[in-house]
């Protein structure tokens, strides 16, 4: 006897159940066991709104047949940071060190208004009367293999000299504090703009390079030489030591590992939904531990995991925290009118040009929290709330949703062309997406000023496309 074959729809809609069923019932369930604080059932409830919204977006995108790399990072990030680990933070009732201006009528409003941007976005990207605004999908394509070339060569000539002046290949396997420290000695007087461009020169170019080199050994292969051969193992080595896990961030890391898999991905959906588990389940259970090479060896110390639990809840997932030391900050300066985001967008102005330049929000905070340490994250949530209050967190959302909708379907059509480059971008930055969310908008437009002039530079449009808005 021979059993219908299951459809692809029906066995998404299964294991999206499946994974709803774990990230919005197992896991709080299991952090409810396993509470050693006290707290009211009220408390729990107002964090897991936020858990439970998150899970059924999540959940969603995976039923979908559309592949959405933007939005489902969106909600990747939401769920992790700002869901499990202030539950878990309540739960363990343990938190980082940056919790001292912290109380509990703040934390309700940091709760808040991260429900009103999610549900900002929620409501831009599924508002259908939006869809159609600036027309049709632009098709773009990579302009020639020449001018992939050149850009190669730029790029490895900028990763070397990066490199160079950090100090050398070495630098780059010790640890994210001296590696910091290091970059930190590159025009100390100048202040973090230019750092910031040269980090984002030698770093995101090789990565971009790299991916558009994917693309091209799998449509052009035949078009390949020995120079190619020989840049794409240069654009691979240096790769392998600007962009280590060892000495970058978790959130540079994720967007790495996204901007590298999400091409190869392309339009298969069931690779898409696995990455998307495989993200989640890393950045719990897995990521935490990457604080080992924090600092240089025999500074931090034997690595404490008496749970997952209490792991993602004193380590540097901050985002929930320094949302709420932001409205905490608000109450006592007021909110700074813009002048934050102007600071942000008008980052690469040097400090001895633009004295009275804003500093980074986190920073900001950091300074009226009193704190050693001043490198600190700023969450969009924050960065909207310290420039325009409530105002501020709608519209940033609402606009971060439209992009993200427009960016999405602009995915799913470049997909569908032969040749076509543009994925690639949104690919890339739909990765970008974990370091724009958490923080701080300064820091985080060095390198997103890079990717767009690498991707104007590598990409034309030559036709444009309709695309179906589902």
């Amino acid at each position: 006897m021979r059993f219908p074959r299951r459809s692809k729809s029906g066995v998404r809609a299964g294991f999206s159940i499946v994974a709803f069923l774990c990230f919005a019932v197992a896991i709080p369930v299991v952090l409810r066991a396993t509470s050693e604080a006290t707290y009211t059932d009220t408390d729990f409830f107002i964090r897991y709104l936020v858990v439970l919204y998150a899970a059924f977006r999540v959940s969603v995108i995976l039923w979908k047949d559309q592949v959405r790399p933007v939005a489902g990072v969106f909600w990747m990030f939401v769920y992790i940071c700002l869901g499990v680990v202030p539950l878990a933070q309540l739960a363990t009732g343990a938190t980082t060190i940056l919790a001292v201006q912290v109380d509990d009528s703040i934390l309700y409003t940091a709760t808040a208004i991260t429900l009103l941007g999610c549900v900002s976005f929620d409501l831009a990207y599924h508002l259908k009367a939006l869809h159609t605004v600036g027309g049709s999908f632009p098709v773009r394509t990579l302009r020639s293999m020449d001018t992939l070339r050149v850009f190669a060569f730029v790029a490895v000539t900028a990763g070397l000299a990066y490199v160079a002046q950090v100090g050398g290949v070495s630098v780059f396997f010790t640890s994210r504090q001296e590696a910091s420290q290091a970059l930190d000695q590159l025009s100390p007087d100048s202040g973090q703009a230019v750092r910031a461009i040269i980090s984002a020169f030698g770093s995101v170019t090789c990565l971009v390079g790299l991916i558009f080199y994917i693309h091209a050994l799998r449509v052009l292969r035949s078009s390949l030489n020995l120079l190619d051969a020989s840049l794409i193992l240069a654009l691979v080595a240096l790769n392998v030591i600007v962009n280590n896990p060892i000495s970058n961030s978790r959130y540079w890391t994720l967007a790495v590992l996204f901007g590298l898999v999400m091409p190869l991905i392309a339009s298969r959906k069931s690779s898409f939904n696995l990455a998307i588990i495989g993200g989640i389940v890393a950045a719990i259970f897995l990521f935490p531990l990457s604080d080992i090479t924090r600092r240089p060896a025999g500074v931090s110390g034997v690595l404490q995991a008496d749970s997952v639990w209490h792991m993602i809840s004193t380590k540097d997932y901050d985002q929930f925290t320094m949302l709420a030391n932001t409205i905490g900050f608000t109450q006592d300066a007021g909110l700074t009118w813009g002048n934050q985001f102007l600071g942000a967008l008008l980052f690469w102005v040097p400090r001895v040009v633009w004295p009275t330049k804003p500093l980074d929000s986190g920073v900001e905070v950091g300074l009226w929290m009193s704190s050693s340490n001043v490198n600190l994250s700023s969450p969009l949530w924050a960065e909207a709330w310290i420039n325009f209050g409530v105002v501020g967190v709608v519209v940033a959302f609402t606009v971060l949703g439209l992009m993200s909708r427009r960016l999405d379907s602009g995915f799913g059509a470049g997909t569908l062309s032969a040749g076509s480059v543009g994925y690639l971008g949104v690919a890339i930055f739909s990765g970008y997406m974990f370091i724009l969310l958490r923080g701080s908008l300064l820091q985080s437009m060095g390198r997103l000023l890079v990717l767009a002039l690498a991707m104007a530079f590598l990409s034309g449009t030559v036709k444009r496309k309709s695309a179906e808005d589902t």
